[in-house]
């Protein structure tokens, strides 16, 4: 499983290296995605390697112990019927001894293997969990990346609707704006019943004008 996963780890590092180049915006997004999930797989069934290693090397290590208390127990025996000149006792016991000794090796060494193994994985372990941080950082990067593109396609959408008005159509709105209501307006300004006193006034003027009697000319005031 440690050697699969190493040699896919390696593979994962050149295509992550070069995946901003390869692809682009939602393919590239997927495709990080996929390389995520699938290295998080592989993490897990490392972590699950790790702790069957584990507990198969604190097992082999009680195992361990106990043939050594065995052993030195046997060996007490041993010791305890040649003092009796028990000889077949202590060629007995001393038989279990060896078979004993032999298991005890073998499970010391079982033990140090597992420790090993235990090791090698979690090293890949740590390596698969580096890869891992970068390819969620590229993913954030991505993600970051495509929202700023829409926020400037969004930008530039309201600037292309949003024409900006004539400069000569605005003076001239102004100005409009400033003759109906400047000082000269309101100076002008006058009531109903004022602009009808005005109006008969210029009526009762021309009229009077009209009727005025003519001054003589000069050649009819000599005759």
């Amino acid at each position: 499983m440690s050697g699969l996963l190493a040699q896919w780890l390696a593979r994962l590092g050149e295509d992550v290296a070069g995946v901003s180049d390869a692809l682009f915006g939602d393919k590239a997004e997927r495709q990080l995605d996929q390389d995520i999930r699938d290295l998080d797989d592989a993490l897990h069934r490392v972590r699950a390697d790790i702790a069957t290693a584990k507990a198969a090397r604190i097992a082999a290590d009680q195992h361990t112990q106990d043939l050594r208390t065995r052993i030195t127990a046997l060996t007490a025996q041993a010791e305890q019927a040649l003092r009796t000149r028990k000889r077949s006792q202590a060629r007995e016991a001393a038989e279990r001894i060896v078979v004993l000794q032999a298991h005890r090796d073998e499970e010391h060494a079982r033990a140090n293997s597992l420790q090993a193994r235990e090791a090698e994985l979690a090293h890949v372990l740590e390596q698969g969990e580096h890869q891992l941080r970068r390819l969620k950082h590229q993913v954030d990067t991505l993600r970051a990346s495509a929202s700023l593109q829409q926020a400037q396609a969004s930008v530039a959408r309201r600037q292309s609707t949003d024409t900006p008005e004539p400069a000569l159509a605005s003076a001239q709105r102004a100005r409009q704006r400033k003759a109906t209501s400047g000082p000269d307006s309101r100076a002008t300004a006058v009531s109903p019943k004022e602009a009808t006193a005005n109006a008969a006034d210029q009526i009762l003027e021309r009229i009077a004008k009209r009727i005025k009697p003519k001054a003589p000319s000069p050649s009819t005031a000599k005759r």
